[in-house]
C-alpha cells in the first residue's frame, strides 16, 4: 500500500513538475468537452492528494489500509473539486470568452507597440469595452509595420491577429 501511494503521489507531482517547466512546447491541448472534472490538472490534483494523503497516514496513523485509503480518496474529491471550481472552470469560462471577443476586434483600430517584422511576430495594443489589451500581432507576406504604427486587424488566427497599416 506504501508504494501505491508513493507512485500516486509521485506522478501527481511529475506532471506538474512537467507542465511548469515544459508548458505549452508540445501544443498538448487536451480538451475535456463538457466533463471538466476530466482535466489533466483535476486529475493530477486527485493522484497527487491521494498518494500525498494516504502515505501521511499510513506513517502517522495506527489505522488499516481500507479506513486510510477511504479517508484519502475523500480528502483528494475535495481538494479535487476545490480546484476545479475554483481554478479549472473560471479559467474554461474566461478562455471561452477571449475567443469570442477576439473575433469581434476584426475591423478595429490597434497601434504597434512591438515593431512586426517580415514573417515574424510583433505586439499589438487595441481597446475593448474600455479595457486596453495587447495582443501578439502579424502581417500576410512580406510587410514590415514599425512601433507606433496605426494598424486595422483583419482576422485572428490561433490567438495571432493578422494586421495591416491603416
Amino acid at each position: 500500500m506504501e508504494t501505491l501511494m508513493i507512485v500516486l503521489f509521485g506522478i501527481g507531482v511529475g506532471y506538474a513538475v512537467l507542465s511548469a517547466f515544459v508548458g505549452d512546447l508540445f501544443s498538448l491541448d487536451i480538451h475535456t468537452g463538457e466533463l471538466p472534472f476530466l482535466s489533466p490538472t483535476i486529475v493530477a490534483t486527485f493522484l497527487t492528494v491521494f498518494g500525498g494523503v494516504g502515505y501521511m497516514l499510513l506513517h502517522n496513523t495506527e489505522w488499516s489500509a481500507i479506513p486510510i485509503a477511504g479517508l484519502s480518496l475523500l480528502i483528494a474529491l475535495g481538494v479535487s473539486s476545490v480546484v476545479l471550481f475554483l481554478v479549472v472552470i473560471p479559467l474554461q469560462a474566461a478562455q471561452k470568452g477571449s475567443a469570442k471577443s477576439a473575433k469581434l476586434m476584426i475591423g478595429a483600430l490597434a497601434e504597434v507597440t512591438t515593431s512586426i517584422l517580415s514573417s515574424r511576430l510583433g505586439e499589438i495594443v487595441y481597446e475593448q469595452g474600455g479595457s486596453r489589451h495587447s495582443a501578439p500581432a502579424k502581417t500576410y507576406g512580406d510587410v514590415s509595420i514599425r512601433q507606433g504604427a496605426q494598424v486595422r486587424i483583419v482576422d485572428e488566427i490561433a490567438g495571432t491577429f493578422v494586421v495591416e497599416e491603416a
